[in-house]
């Protein structure tokens, strides 16, 4: 997310479309993305009637449980982090995603799969009547501090989007984690994409308890089990990379009706989607993040 000083909208170029299980929900569903003239963002429920719309915008978050729902009318849609994280971090700005069913698909738990299947789709460059128009670009004007319990979220000025996060987990193997990044198309790709989503052993039973993880299986998350994780690591630091591609998601929804690009130093220890939505809230609360 550096700041160039062409700055183009962007769209798909084609439709392309994945079907996969949805995490908490169980049910199979399909995803089709499609090449949107007009900026932003929004997903679709083509399985309700009139075939309603979910903007991608921070005022429709619903819930924040183990995963980041939107809301609008009445309308759901659930675990939208991974694929709005692919959509942003490869500068995808106006796209329209049509599901059949109430949750993002999960896919192997990373966003390696949206990854290519917009890589596959093949991205191009709006243009407007006076040749190109510019994405915004926000900036924060002072340091933003959040913190709940044992995790806080900490937004200071900075000339790119860097990211940091440490987690900590009482697993001897996995224990503190530590991250930083500068975003962009290709550290996301490499760095963050790849990491699959996880859950403690312990935490299995009281999440299928709540009507959770009914589509969670060895295929798209990693169970932390007390002699070591259920498939072997695909990248190294792997849960802290993904808490960061799910900083990245969740942040998305501060541009994901107006497309625009974001400088800051995102700071996350031990947060999770509630901790990014305070954070978020409390950026717009103050009025601290500086368009131009």
């Amino acid at each position: 997310m550096e700041n160039h000083e062409a700055r183009p909208f962007q769209t798909l170029r084609r439709e392309t479309q994945i079907s996969g299980v949805g995490l908490h929900s169980g049910v199979v569903v399909t995803a089709r993305l499609c090449p949107r003239p007009q900026c932003g963002i929004v997903f679709v429920r083509r399985d309700l009637p009139g075939a309603p719309q979910v903007p991608v915008a921070l005022r429709c978050v619903g819930s924040t449980h183990h995963a980041t729902t939107l809301t609008d009318a009445g309308v759901a849609v659930s675990t939208t982090e991974h694929l709005l994280a692919a959509l942003w971090a490869m500068n995808v700005t106006n796209c329209r995603v049509e599901l059949d069913g109430p949750e993002v698909p999960i896919l192997d738990g990373s966003a390696a799969g949206w990854c290519e299947l917009i890589t596959q789709a093949g991205i191009e460059i709006i243009f407007d009547e006076g040749g190109r128009a510019t994405r915004p670009l926000y900036r924060l004007r002072e340091p933003v501090w959040v913190t709940d319990g044992k995790g806080s979220m900490l937004g200071l000025p900075h000339d790119t989007l860097r990211i940091t996060v440490a987690v900590d987990y009482d697993v001897d193997y996995v224990g503190r984690q530590t991250l930083d990044l500068v975003l962009s198309p290709a550290s996301f790709a490499a760095e963050l994409a790849p990491a699959r989503t996880f859950t403690l052993e312990s935490w299995i039973e009281p999440l299928r308890a709540r009507g959770l993880i009914r589509g969670g299986s060895p295929d798209n998350a990693i169970v932390l089990g007390t002699d070591g994780p259920s498939s072997p690591w695909r990248i190294k630091r792997e849960p802290a990379r993904h808490k960061a591609l799910d900083v990245v998601g969740d942040i998305a929804l501060l541009c994901g009706e107006n497309g625009a690009l974001l400088q800051a130093h995102l700071i996350a220890l031990c947060a999770g989607h509630g901790l990014h939505r305070q954070w978020m809230d409390e950026c717009m609360r103050r009025g601290t993040l500086i368009a131009s």
